[in-house]
């Protein structure tokens, strides 16, 4: 069993960048950084931004012994066995050329990294399990995406557990190495889309390992998707159009919103 923990991260207003992450061993490779981790963070459950901006937990406490609690877990992370991804989105592209969608960056980022994770566990012959924070307004739907997509992709029903966890970080060392890689994942987009461009030396200690990477969807990638959604390639490729979607809603006397689009992406690929 390959054991998976994730997270994610935003700019305090989610108006410019998010990010998913996940992070995968085996059991005795967490079990070694589980220990290092927590003598570290001496009591305090490390959380990636609140760390580096002197705020919550780590407020009062000199901002030079913060700054080599960060430093200190990268290294830890770093020079452990595990190794994780990171998708990061431009909300700030999506919003321009999407100006009327739903909020699916989240999603958008969540389901590449079960799909990393599925690939994972072919590689290696093992079933992946995961477990993730999650804001309550989001686990409801991450869990029946999860379900949804298993369901109907053969890769991910062979290699993902059949059920998906969720704890606070608060009480999960491993799901906070997941946060400390999504918060390098939305700062390493945000400082080449936000206003503050600069290179981050944690996200470098990371990548320098290569066992730790990040991808970024941003202006091009939205554009190239509303392309093909107008040409109605997407359409061709996926199944259905539009009009199907919404004549679905009417029939089965459902609104639109996420919940409704998985359980429709879930119909669709029950029908493959």
């Amino acid at each position: 069993m390959i054991y998976v923990y994730g997270d994610d991260g935003a700019d305090e207003k989610q108006e410019r960048a998010t990010a998913v992450s996940v992070i995968a061993g085996l059991e005795e490779w967490w079990i070694e950084l589980d220990n290092k981790w927590l003598k570290r963070c001496g009591g305090i459950p490390f959380h990636a931004n609140e760390c580096e901006s002197d705020r919550g937990d780590y407020e009062g406490i000199p901002h030079a012994q913060n700054k080599a609690m960060y430093r200190d877990l990268t290294r830890i992370l770093a020079e452990s066995k595990v190794g994780g991804i990171a998708i990061a989105i431009d909300l700030a592209a999506q919003r321009t050329i999407f100006p009327h969608a739903l909020e699916l960056a989240y999603y958008r980022a969540f389901v590449e990294c079960l799909s990393s994770c599925a690939t994972l566990g072919k590689n290696l012959g093992e079933i992946a399990k995961l477990t993730f924070d999650i804001s309550t307004e989001n686990e409801y739907n991450a869990a029946l995406l999860y379900k949804e997509l298993r369901d109907t992709e053969p890769e991910l029903l062979e290699w993902l557990h059949p059920e998906i966890s969720f704890v606070s970080w608060r009480d999960s060392p491993r799901v906070q190495t997941g946060d400390l890689l999504a918060y390098e994942a939305w700062k390493a987009l945000d400082h080449t889309v936000g206003p503050v461009k600069r290179k981050r030396r944690s996200w470098q200690a990371l990548r320098n390992t290569n066992r730790f990477e990040t991808y970024s969807y941003s202006v091009q990638w939205f554009t190239d998707l509303k392309k093909h959604i107008d040409s109605g390639e997407l359409g061709k490729k996926v199944g259905f159009k539009q009009e199907d979607y919404e004549e679905w809603l009417k029939v089965t006397n459902r609104h639109h919103d996420l919940s409704n689009i998985f359980r429709y992406i879930g119909r669709i690929g029950n029908k493959k």
